[in-house]
Order: C-alpha cells, then structure tokens, then sequence
C-alpha cells in the first residue's frame, strides 16, 4: 500500500512538473510583425567574426538585407586563419554598408568575443547596436522587429531565442536538453517584470539588440572583459544598473547552426559549462535535478512496479509510465514547435541529457584541474 500511494505520489510530481515547464514555455513572448516608427533611429548592427568562414556570408548577406531603413553593419575580424578576411572583403566591395575592421590582437584579461565586440561598438554609429553572432541568420525584418519591441517594452535590451537549426544526430540529441536547462535555470518568462533580481537576468549573445546610452553607461564589453559567459554578464550588468532587460522568442526572425558534428558540440559546450554552473548558482544544481527526475524516474517507477508482485506493483508501473507518456508528449512538442523536428525524437531525450551532463562535467573537471577548455584555438581557464 505505502509503496502504490508513494508510485502515485512521485507519477503526479512529474506530471505537475511537465505541466509547469509547458506554462512557463508558453508565457515567454515573441517578437511580433515590426511597425517602424516614422523616424527610425539608426542601428549598428555588429558582429564578432573568428574562423567563420563556413557561415559568414550567409550572416552579412541576411544582416545586409535588413528592410530597415537606417543602417550598417560592422564585422571585426578576430584574428582569423581561415578565408573570413577574404570573404569579407569581397562582401564589401559590393556594399558601402559593410564595414569590415581587422581586429587588434587580444590584450590580457580579455577573452576574445569581448573584445571583438568592444572594438565594433566603438566605431559603431548606431544610437542602437544589434550583436549578431557569426553564425546566425537574420531574417529581413529583425531589427525592426527588435525595435519595435524594445520600444514597446521600454526596453534598454532585448534578447532572444533565435531558431536553432539541428541537422546532424549530435546536434538534435543534445542541444535540446541543453537550451531546457538553461531556461530551466533563469526565468526567461520573467524579464519583464520589475521584481526580476540582476542574478536571474539571461542574455543570449546570439542576438542582443541594446540602447547605445545604456551600453555605455556600463562600459560596454569591457565591463565583462574576462567573462566566458558574457551575454549572460553583460544583461545582469545592466540590470544591476537599473536597465530594462527584455526577452523573447524569435524563431521567424533569427536561425543560428551552432556547431555542425559532435566534435564541435563537445567542444562548445564544454567551454560554457563551468561558467554556466558559476553564473547559475544552486539554481543550477536544482534545474539538473529537475530535470534527470524527469527523465529517469519514470523508467525507476516502472521497473521497481515490474518487480513487485501484487496489485502495488502494478500500480507502481502504471504510475511510472504514466509519468513516461506525460514527458513523451512534453519533449515531443518541444522538439517540433521549437525545432521543427519529428515529435519521436522524443524517446532520445533522457540519452540527450545524460551526455550533455557527461560532456558538462568533463568540462567543469578540467577547469578545476587547471587544464581549462579549447574553443577556436584560444585555450579558457573557465
């Protein structure tokens, strides 16, 4: 009996568990269709490029297209030994708008991102500056719709969540249980209400669109010169100095390939670990706990049921695999409202998660023993 009503107990948990994460899903808000205002201010919009030469053109020629009517675009070699430079010159000898800067070498205390951005931003014109990662794509109505937003907001920043594109197996297993842990852990849903502490404050270096005054008022990049994580440092920054941080989703307006095999995924993930863990605090470990709960008790329910002898133990089962379903249908629909994916990938999600772990933590491992992590042949000390 104690051990029926305990399977009960633990299957509604879950349940309850998968029902909130959904909620608070679907409480995040999203970009919406831009209406420019009649005198639109003029944007920068910036992009720390190094060894890009896989996807760069395709991220200036979607920054060029922009349908908004005031403009440049400003792309800071950092450094690069591969074919950026060239592209990038080629780029701009068909578009006055361009403006590629050769990146200075990287002086101490500065990790290599920071920098690159710090150099953009200082010759930038824009009275907003748009940060694009390399390799995203931007849709033709981002800024606006960036804008827009921000000034219906109020808004001093604004980040989002831009479409994540998935095509190797390496990419579709573990990027998706790694993007719920980070939403797990800060409450992206929350940013726009006045209570949010600077702590729970996410930023995503893929798209920042933020107020030139404000960014200044901080320091810029130079405020998070050293930090690994310095979308994450840099919206807390601004909070902590009493700036509108805002958040949203923008998959129609922004796509971004992160890595394209597992050897870069390995490797991404590994540098972000144990700044993540640090950034994230005990919220972190409670999110990993969250989260292995639903994916792996709902196999110790059914297991311990198929044990037992007796009606408890069929209880116990059924309330282990009702738990099972309710994660199936919740990942499923991750998998295809947020990645367009066939809702089966699913049943991959507890391997998904237990290797991102795996990969986190052989990070964290060498960043304690001083080894520290690689990412585009520049070695962090985490």
């Amino acid at each position: 009996m104690g051990l029926a009503v305990f399977g009960i107990v633990i299957s509604v948990v879950l349940v309850g568990s998968f029902i909130g994460h959904w909620q608070r899903m679907r409480r995040i808000p999203r970009l919406l269709p831009p209406n420019i205002p009649s005198d639109p201010p003029f944007v920068s919009i910036l992009i720390p490029a190094r060894n890009e030469e896989r996807g760069i053109a395709r991220c200036v020629r979607g920054a060029l297209a922009q349908r908004y009517p005031r403009f440049e675009v400003i792309v800071v070699d950092d450094g690069s030994t591969d074919q950026t430079p060239t592209i990038l010159a080629d780029l701009a000898a068909t578009d006055a708008r361009l403006h590629p800067v050769a990146g200075k070498p990287l002086p101490a205390g500065w990790v290599g991102k920071c920098h690159a951005c710090q150099q953009a931003s200082s010759v930038a014109r824009g009275e907003w500056l748009l940060f694009l990662d390399a390799d995203t794509v931007p849709a033709p109505d981002l800024t606006a719709a960036l804008l827009c937003y921000a000034l219906a907001t109020n808004g001093d920043m604004v980040t989002i969540f831009p479409f994540l594109e998935l095509e190797t197996w390496a990419e579709r297993l573990v990027l998706p249980p790694f993007v719920a842990l980070i939403v797990s852990i800060f409450p992206f849903e929350r940013l726009s209400q006045p209570d949010v502490r600077p702590e729970e404050v996410l930023a995503n270096g893929q798209c920042i669109f933020v107020r030139r005054a404000a960014y200044d008022v901080v320091g810029g990049h130079s405020a998070v010169r050293g930090e690994v994580l310095e979308d994450v440092r840099l919206g807390q920054t601004l909070r902590a100095a009493g700036f509108n941080v805002r958040g949203a989703i923008g998959i129609e307006y922004l796509k971004v390939r992160m890595y394209t095999n597992a050897a870069e995924v390995a490797e991404g993930l590994m540098k972000n670990a144990s700044a993540g863990l640090r950034s994230g605090g005990w919220r972190s470990w409670f999110a990993m706990t969250i989260l292995l709960a639903q994916a792996y008790a709902p196999f110790l329910l059914m297991i311990t049921g198929w044990l037992l002898s007796g009606w408890a133990g069929s209880v116990v089962f059924l309330a282990g695999l009702l738990a099972w379903l309710a994660g199936l249908l919740f990942w499923g629909m991750l998998y295809r409202r947020f990645y367009h994916l066939n809702p089966l990938h699913a049943l991959l999600w507890p391997i998904g998660l237990l290797l991102y772990l795996l990969i986190a933590g052989y990070g964290i491992l060498r960043v304690q023993l001083g080894r520290g992590v690689t990412w585009k042949g520049r070695r962090y000390a985490g």
